[in-house]
């Protein structure tokens, strides 16, 4: 994939498009679509991004993704809790994919369908979930419409 200068973020409108779905051709894979338009562009182009299970759960792993999650839905009753952690598995990997896409626009991107693959922006996302977890939670939390809960 080719990339072009560093761009601003804010010129693209970005819309979840699918996903988590397994890759047919990669089991350990899960791949989320997006449509991506720039303001400069006359069409949009559909990216998608790709995230290997093992960097799922050392992301996971990172962020204490697990504890920060129990918290999150300990006033619910049993049967939501089930329902709001399956549905927050979902959001974690969309949230992830969103990280990586959001570093792919910073980093600018041509105006063509692609895809980007699992290892792309990996250590960028590390760090990321080092120093702003809230970037990845944030998502997952507002979505659930569910309050704040402590630090992670």
């Amino acid at each position: 994939m080719a990339m072009v200068p560093s761009s601003d973020p804010a010129q693209y409108r970005v819309t979840f498009f699918f996903g988590p779905e397994a890759v047919e051709e990669r089991p350990d894979h899960l791949r989320c679509v997006f449509n991506v338009k720039k303001r400069s562009w006359k069409g949009g182009v559909q990216v998608a991004v790709d995230v290997a299970q093992d960097h799922l759960d050392r992301a996971r792993e990172r962020i204490r993704y697990t504890s920060w999650l129990a918290g999150l839905v300990q006033a619910s009753s049993q049967e939501e809790r089930q329902e709001l952690t399956s549905r927050a598995d979902d959001l974690f990997v969309q949230s992830l994919c969103t990280s990586v896409l959001n570093l792919a626009l910073q980093a600018g991107i041509e105006q063509v369908n692609q895809l980007i693959a699992a290892a792309t922006f990996s250590d960028e996302l590390h760090q990321l979930l080092d120093e702003q977890p809230e970037q990845v939670t944030d998502r997952i939390r507002l979505e659930l419409d569910l309050g704040e809960t402590s630090e992670i």
